[in-house]
């Protein structure tokens, strides 16, 4: 059954209209996103979210149907979570779940930063609180990783061809990033399938040059003034943003909940979803008692 999603734009205060997904009724439930992956990339998780809670999602600035309005927008991570807070405004809510994925885990560590009343409870799924590449690879590794970011916003032709190849070749990609276990081979395929194909579509210098201040940006010093309810989850074959990343926020932060899937990679989400939808449950209990 398709989600029936209510599609609306909001205009930030620089300029830009932000694509935004609301479902459902009840204690609403703000997600962010992974870097370039839109609504979709999240099905699993809002398919048995929203019966019983508002949930709200959004194209990032420069992502699906959020247009830049000029060539020199703010594409910082502290600039994403100003928007996540604008959409609250918009909407008239006054407090909610965040629940980030990937890049979303410092999106919803700098609301907590801007705004930490507005932060009902946060769950931290599968990503790093800061300077993500240095957590999950060796210094000179991380180093030429952001090196590659920083080149492919000035030349994205041969990431657009690789990625261009892998909407070409669904089987074939998925059968090579599940055997280096960028993903699993337990993942909704479908789900997986259409982040390759948004990915693809996505302008690619924007999309780098906000990979690029994922890369350096920082908020560790967040983690130990958080203090609503956390949940922090890892998959154990996660080497894009490791286990090691998640027991370092867990131990940061006052009472968090750390849960390690096993066998889940980066993808988890699409993975192992009974198992973490029972720890989201547990999250929304201890947010809604606050």
């Amino acid at each position: 059954m398709a989600i029936p999603y209510k599609h609306l734009q909001i205009r930030t205060d620089d300029g830009v209209q932000l694509a935004v997904q609301s479902v459902g009724s009840g204690p609403p439930i703000l997600m962010a996103n992974g870097i370039g992956v839109r609504f979709t990339g999240l099905r699993p998780v809002v398919e048995r979210l929203w019966p019983d809670h508002r949930v709200i999602l959004w194209d990032y600035r420069g992502i699906g149907g959020s247009r830049l309005n000029h060539a020199r927008v703010d594409l910082s991570i502290q600039r994403h979570a100003r928007d996540g807070l604008a959409i609250l405004d918009r909407l008239g809510i006054d407090r909610a779940v965040v629940l980030g994925w990937s890049m979303g885990v410092p999106v919803g560590l700098e609301m907590i930063r801007l705004a930490s009343e507005r932060v009902a409870g946060y769950g931290a799924l599968f990503g790093a609180p800061g300077k993500p590449f240095k957590a999950g690879f060796p210094l000179p590794v991380a180093l030429g990783i952001q090196a590659l970011f920083r080149l492919s916003q000035t030349v994205p032709i041969p990431a657009q061809l690789l990625l261009d190849l892998g909407v070409a070749l669904p089987r074939v990609t998925f059968a090579l990033l599940s055997a280096i276990r960028f993903v699993g081979r337990d993942a909704d395929r479908e789900v997986f399938e259409q982040n390759v194909r948004g990915i693809a579509q996505v302008p690619k210098r924007p999309y780098f040059q906000t990979m690029v201040g994922l890369a350096s940006h920082d908020a560790r010093d967040v983690l130990g003034r958080v203090r609503c309810p956390v949940l922090v989850v890892a998959g154990t074959r996660d080497w894009l943003t490791p286990p090691s990343a998640a027991r370092e926020m867990a131990q940061a932060i006052p009472d968090a909940e750390l849960l390690l899937l096993r066998g889940a990679t980066h993808f988890g989400l699409i993975e192992k979803v009974e198992v973490l939808m029972e720890a989201i449950a547990r999250l929304l209990e201890r947010s809604a008692s606050e």
